[in-house]
């Protein structure tokens, strides 16, 4: 994890997302089409903060402003059921999200990036519920057995928790022929019937 991987795929990031913000910056005198991309731009950029602070941040054991993430992460994936965020929380943040989305949507410029910046955050941490939730897997298959994944075989891949994007784009995928044995899912769901 050094900081030259860490640039490159920052580097990557700003690449893929400049368009957006130049189709934007050229089409804001078509109302939606400028609102949709602006949109985009802070939901996918949440997306990639989301990615980015998870595999460099959160799985950073050796630097010393991230030991207390690094240690709550350990905790998290030796108990995958223990979510710290609560349902209250994350009623106030879909309120949060629904307020900024309507203020955005009224004023239409570029402060909806951070709209959607902040409708990504939000969205994570339901994201990131759910995929502890049996019936996830249905409803995210792909997403879901990446997080499997993630918890219990592969620490070093499937960091992202609202998309498999940024997993695809940076190589970060399990390997394909990767299998989810039935102690693995007791394990992640707490043993609980499934």
């Amino acid at each position: 994890m050094t900081a030259t991987t860490q640039f490159k795929c920052f580097s990557a990031f700003l690449f893929i997302m400049m368009p957006f913000i130049v189709v934007a910056t050229l089409l804001q005198t078509t109302p939606a089409i400028f609102f949709i991309l602006n949109l985009l731009t802070g939901i996918l950029s949440w997306t990639y903060l989301e990615y980015h602070l998870h595999r460099f941040w959160t799985h950073n054991k050796k630097a010393n402003s991230t030991k207390d993430a690094f240690k709550r992460h350990v905790h998290h994936h030796k108990h995958p059921t223990e979510i710290t965020v609560t349902g209250r929380q994350r009623l106030a943040l879909f309120f949060i999200s629904s307020v900024l989305f309507t203020i955005s949507l009224l004023l239409n410029n570029f402060s909806t990036i951070f709209a959607g910046l902040v409708i990504g955050f939000s969205y994570s941490f339901f994201s990131h519920w759910m995929l502890h939730q049996v019936w996830s897997r249905k409803i995210f298959p792909r997403l879901h057995r990446f997080h499997i994944h993630h918890h219990c075989k592969y620490p070093d891949r499937c960091f992202g928790f609202t998309t498999t994007l940024w997993d695809v784009i940076f190589k970060t995928t399990p390997p394909k022929q990767a299998t989810i044995s039935d102690k693995t899912i007791q394990f992640y769901y707490g043993n609980h019937d499934h």
